[in-house]
């Protein structure tokens, strides 16, 4: 399973999801000191995500059907032409047009990789394979912040998009190495044009199973909300070293995704998507009425294991329902879901927060997973009855 070709994707992810994180870290450093405020902040980094989560599905539909290793290439191009333009900007509005860009080429080339990564794990370890293969995000959480900060003190914001231009070449230089794709092989005989038409663009759209990507979701919806605030909280309720709730949650997430898709890929997907819905909602209880650093660290925990898990079984699990050669499309959804969920989690907390409290907000997310946990527990029932009569 772990071949070379395994092994290209991995890094080309962590490249770009580690680009990713560092710029979230940098980025509104850069603009408060280009004398901007705390609401240019929230635009730039909140709005360019969900306009680019809208176009990203046409990315999954010619991943399936044109070639997913030029659409990890052109990913990268955009994120490129992002990264040499972002330290000559000084009008908020070319921060967001040209942060949306940059987000339209993550969620294109994510979706490519993790298309492409599908497509070469056997079928019976894709559980095991896509969740270590989403491991090179967490890689990119610790790692890359911290250096990204560095390099920003001592030589700019120019200092980095210039180590970022690097990781990006370094991403193009293990691009070529990768395998001409073979999933487009089936799909010789028909007209490109055919393939790329309307009509087969909307028909790609008809998943078997809307429920993932909604799952999806909503939990990142819940997980993020709640992560952009600890920090706040922490500091409202006097709970000394809260930074550490990072460290403890980003152990706890790498280790499980180590042994959690053997685990879904021997037993069922439902057997962990159940739980960590079900945990996650526990979660935001305690966090809600979390006072110390143990209870912070305790909700840490439950969050490692129940995002942690349930992000790459549900790709994976997402996969399971897709047709054949449309990997690419399913990818892109999932990828999107994400995307619009980072958005809207901070939002939708800090709105209900401003008005009423920090624990309203955290026990009616609580509930929302909950209501999710039973839309998925009927879907999973229908999806097993049309293969038990098929």
């Amino acid at each position: 399973m772990f071949s070379r070709q395994y092994l290209y994707l991995f890094i080309v992810e962590f490249i770009l999801f580690g680009i990713y994180y560092l710029l979230l870290s940098t980025l509104p450093v850069h603009i408060m000191q280009m004398d901007g405020t705390l609401g240019t902040v929230g635009l730039v980094m909140g709005i360019a995500a969900p306009i680019a989560a809208i176009l990203t599905p046409i990315s999954g539909y010619l991943i399936d059907n044109w070639h997913d290793k030029r659409m990890i290439i052109i990913g990268l191009i955009f994120n490129l032409g992002s990264l040499l333009f972002l330290p000559f900007i000084k009008l908020t509005a070319f921060f967001v047009l040209v942060d949306f860009f940059r987000r339209l080429g993550t969620a294109t080339t994510g979706a490519a990789t993790r298309s492409r990564i599908l497509d070469l794990l056997p079928q019976n370890r894709k559980g095991e394979g896509i969740s270590i293969f989403t491991t090179s995000h967490n890689l990119g959480t610790a790692l890359m912040p911290p250096i990204g900060l560095f390099i920003l003190n001592q030589y700019g914001f120019r200092g980095v998009t210039g180590f970022c231009v690097f990781l990006i070449l370094i991403g193009f230089a293990i691009i070529q190495l990768l395998d001409a794709p073979s999933r487009l092989t089936n799909n010789k005989a028909q007209d490109l044009n055919q393939r790329l038409s309307v009509n087969g663009f909307k028909n790609s759209l008809k998943l078997a199973s809307w429920v993932p990507p909604l799952t999806l979701l909503i939990m990142v919806i819940a997980f993020f909300g709640c992560l952009t605030f600890i920090p706040l909280i922490s500091e409202e309720r006097s709970i000394p070293e809260y930074y550490s709730f990072f460290t403890v949650y980003g152990f706890t997430v790498f280790i499980s995704r180590l042994f959690v898709g053997r685990f879904s890929d021997k037993y069922g997907r439902e057997l962990i998507i159940i739980p960590c819905i079900i945990l996650c909602s526990i979660a935001m209880v305690v966090l809600a009425f979390s006072y110390s650093l143990a209870a912070l660290w305790l909700t840490a925990v439950m969050f490692g294991i129940g995002w942690g898990s349930a992000f790459p079984t549900l790709l994976a699990l997402a996969s399971d329902y897709s047709a054949e050669n449309t990997e690419g499309q399913t990818m892109s959804i999932m990828s999107a879901s994400f995307s619009i969920g980072t958005a809207l989690g901070g939002g939708m907390v800090g709105t209900i927060s401003q008005y009423f409290t920090f624990e309203l907000s955290f026990l009616l997310l609580a509930v929302l997973l909950l209501l999710t946990l039973v839309l998925f527990l009927i879907d999973f029932r229908s999806q097993n009855l049309i293969k038990a009569e098929r």
